[in-house]
C-alpha cells in the first residue's frame, strides 16, 4: 500500500505530538543556543547493507516530517567510503559502524574528525555461514568441500572488512591456497545464497547478524570462524552511529537527541528489514513511511527519549572513542 505524503505527514504529526507539544523543543539548538545558529539541512550516508540502510530512511522520514529537517541520503558502495565521507565533512551521519573489530581500520582513520554519537544496535555476530543442510560444522572441515565449492567463498563488495577477515581465517587454518574470497555486491551474494538453498547446493558466504538472511533461511556459522571463537572476528561487537566532530553543536538539540537515542531491538530490525525486502513497487522512503505508521509505539518511545534528552541542560555528549557495550557485558 502506497502512502500519500499528505496522509503520512498527518500521521507523523500525531506521533510527534506527545514529544513536542508543551515542551518548546523545536527551537532548541544543539549546544543549547539560539536556533538561528543551527542547521536544518543534514547529509546522511548509508551503504547497501539493508539493516542500516532501512533504518537510515526511517530516521530521514521522522526527521523531515517531525523535526522539520531537510535531509539528503547518499548511498555509497562500501563502509570505508561512508567513514571517510563523514570524517572529511562531506556527510554528517552514518549509522552502521561495526566496532571495535570489523570496522577498526576505517574508524582509526576517521578518529579525530568523527565521533560515536550513540548505539544503533547492541550485540552483533560475524562469521563464515553455511546452510544447515551442509554436513559440516567447523572451518577445519572446509577442505572436504573444496571441489564442490569450486574453491570459492562468497564475499560482499570489494574492500569490505569482512572479506579481509575471511581471508585471514583461511590463512590461519592453512586454507588460503585452497580457497579464495570472491568479492561481489551484497545483493548478488544473497541471490547466490538463495539459489543454492533452493537447490540444496553447498555454499559458504560471509555472514553477520543482524541481517535478514537468518530469518529467511536455515543457516549456521562454522565453528572456529565466528564471533567469540576466533581473534579475527573477536568478541561480540556493537553497531554505532558515527558523526562529524561538530555534529552535536551544528544541529538542533532535539534532532541530535533523536538520532542518539533511536536504537533498534531484534524485533524492530527484523521487521524493518522485512518491510524493505518485501516493499514491492514502493520506494525506500515509502517503505520507511509505512514502517513508521505500523510501529507508532516504537517511534513514540524514541521521541519520548529524545524529548527527555533535549530538555536536559548542556550539550549532547558523544560516546568515548573506545565505548563498547557488548564486550563490557561479556567480561
Amino acid at each position: 500500500m502506497n502512502l500519500s505524503s499528505t496522509s503520512l505527514r498527518s500521521f507523523i504529526a500525531v506521533v510527534a505530538a506527545v514529544g513536542l507539544l508543551g515542551t518548546g523543543l523545536a527551537g532548541c539548538g544543539g549546544g543549547g543556543g539560539d536556533s538561528q545558529d543551527v542547521s536544518r539541512k543534514m547529509n546522511m550516508v548509508t551503504v547497501n547493507w539493508i539493516e542500516g540502510m532501512a533504518f537510515t530512511y526511517v530516521q530521514e522520514q521522522i526527521m523531515e516530517n517531525q523535526y522539520d529537517m531537510e535531509v539528503d541520503v547518499r548511498e555509497v558502495g562500501g563502509g570505508g567510503i561512508a567513514f571517510s565521507s563523514v570524517a572529511e565533512g562531506d556527510r554528517d551521519y552514518f549509522n552502521e559502524a561495526w566496532l571495535p573489530t570489523t570496522h577498526q581500520d576505517p574508524w582509526s582513520k576517521a578518529q579525530g574528525n568523527a565521533a560515536k554519537l550513540g548505539y544503533t544496535y547492541k550485540g552483533t555476530s560475524v562469521g563464515l555461514t553455511v546452510p544447515a543442510y551442509m554436513d559440516i560444522s567447523s572451518v577445519s572441515e572446509l577442505e572436504n568441500y573444496r571441489n564442490e565449492l569450486g574453491g570459492e567463498i562468497n564475499g560482499i563488495e570489494s574492500g569490505a572488512a569482512v572479506n579481509d577477515q575471511t581471508r585471514k581465517i583461511l590463512e590461519n587454518n592453512g586454507l588460503n591456497d585452497e580457497f579464495s574470497v570472491v568479492a561481489s555486491s551484497g545483493p548478488a551474494t544473497w541471490q547466490a545464497l538463495e539459489n543454492a538453498v533452493n537447490n540444496e547446493q553447498p555454499i559458504v558466504v560471509t555472514g553477520w547478524y543482524p541481517h535478514w538472511k537468518w530469518g529467511s533461511f536455515d543457516l549456521k556459522y562454522l565453528e572456529g570462524a565466528q564471533t567469540g571463537q576466533s581473534p579475527v572476528f573477536g568478541d561480540p561487537e556493537d553497531v554505532f552511529k558515527i558523526v562529524d566532530s561538530e555534529f552535536t553543536e551544528e544541529f538542533p538539540k532535539e534532532v541530535v537527541c533523536f538520532l542518539k537515542v533511536s536504537e533498534v531491538t531484534d524485533e524492530e530490525i527484523e521487521s524493518l528489514m522485512g518491510s524493505f525486502r518485501n516493499r514491492g513497487d514502493m520506494s525506500k522512503r515509502e517503505a520507511a513511511s509505512q514502517w513508521i505508521e505500523n510501529h507508532s509505539e516504537d517511534v513514540n518511545a524514541w521521541t519520548k527519549q529524545a524529548e527527555e534528552c533535549a530538555a536536559s541542560d548542556g550539550s549532547v555528549e558523544t560516546l568515548p572513542d573506545d565505548a563498547t557495550f557488548s564486550r563490557e557485558q561479556s567480561t
